[in-house]
C-alpha cells in the first residue's frame, strides 16, 4: 500500500486511545500535543498517565474497552493486546470512515504514524510504509542530528518578519533570492550563537533587498 503523506489538524477532535500502557502513553502524547480531546480507556493505567488524568488533560475510562467507546470519534489508536478486539475495533471504524490505527497491524489501520522530528514549528516525519518502524527511527535520529533547535528560532523569526517581506518585496523571484540568503548555512548558524545578531542579519537582508 502506498499511504497519502498529509499534517492533519486534530484541534478539538475527539481522539480515543484503547489500552492504557507504555505504547498507548505514547500515542497519548502526540494527540495532546497536537491539540486532541483524548479519551483513555483500560483496565491499569501508568502513573504517568495518571498524573495527565490529575491535571485534566485526558478522560480516563477504567474499564475494558468495548465499540461503544468509540461513539462519535474523529480518530482511533487501538493499542491492547486483545487481538480480538483490535479486529473488531478496526472493522467498526473502516465501516463508518473514522479514522483508525491498530498498533503493530498495519493491514487493519486506514492511517500508520511515521517517525516524527519536532523542533517548534518545523515537523520532518520519516516512514517506510510500515515496512520497518525500526528504520523509520533510525533515519529520524540522523536527521536530528541534522536540523537542531536553530531552525525552530528561525521558524520563529520568520513568521514574524513574512508579512512585512511581503509588503516590501513585491517581485516574486527578488522574494526567492531573499529566502535563500536567511537559508544559508551561516545565516542559519547564527541562531546558535545568537538570536540578536541572527535578527540583526536578517534584517540588514531585508532593508537591501529589492522590492
Amino acid at each position: 500500500m502506498e499511504y497519502y503523506p498529509l499534517n492533519l489538524s486534530l484541534k478539538n477532535k475527539k481522539c480515543v486511545v484503547l489500552g492504557a500502557g507504555h505504547v498507548a502513553l505514547r500515542k497519548v502524547k502526540r494527540l495532546l500535543e497536537c491539540g486532541g480531546r483524548v479519551l483513555v480507556v483500560g483496565q491499569e493505567i501508568l502513573p504517568e498517565l495518571k498524573n495527565l488524568l490529575k491535571k485534566k488533560k485526558v478522560i480516563f475510562k477504567n474499564k475494558k474497552a468495548s465499540l461503544k467507546d468509540l461513539a462519535g470519534s474523529f480518530l482511533v489508536v487501538s493499542a491492547t493486546d486483545d487481538r480480538k478486539l483490535n479486529a473488531l475495533v478496526s472493522a467498526y471504524c473502516l465501516k463508518r470512515n473514522i479514522l483508525v490505527n491498530v498498533v503493530d497491524s498495519p493491514k487493519e489501520c486506514n492511517f500508520i504514524l511515521p517517525s516524527i522530528l519536532r523542533k517548534g514549528n518545523l515537523t520532518i516525519s520519516v516512514s517506510t510504509d510500515g515496512v520497518s518502524p525500526a528504520l523509520a527511527k533510525k533515519i529520524r535520529q540522523d536527521i536530528q542530528k541534522r536540523f537542531g533547535l536553530e531552525y525552530a528560532k528561525l521558524l520563529h523569526l520568520i513568521k514574524d518578519i513574512r508579512p512585512a517581506v511581503l509588503k516590501k518585496i513585491k517581485n516574486p523571484r527578488a522574494r526567492n533570492i531573499f529566502w535563500k540568503k536567511i537559508f544559508q548555512p551561516k545565516t542559519v548558524a547564527l541562531f546558535k550563537k545568537s538570536k540578536l545578531q541572527a535578527k540583526k542579519r536578517i534584517g540588514e537582508y531585508l532593508k537591501n533587498a529589492k522590492p
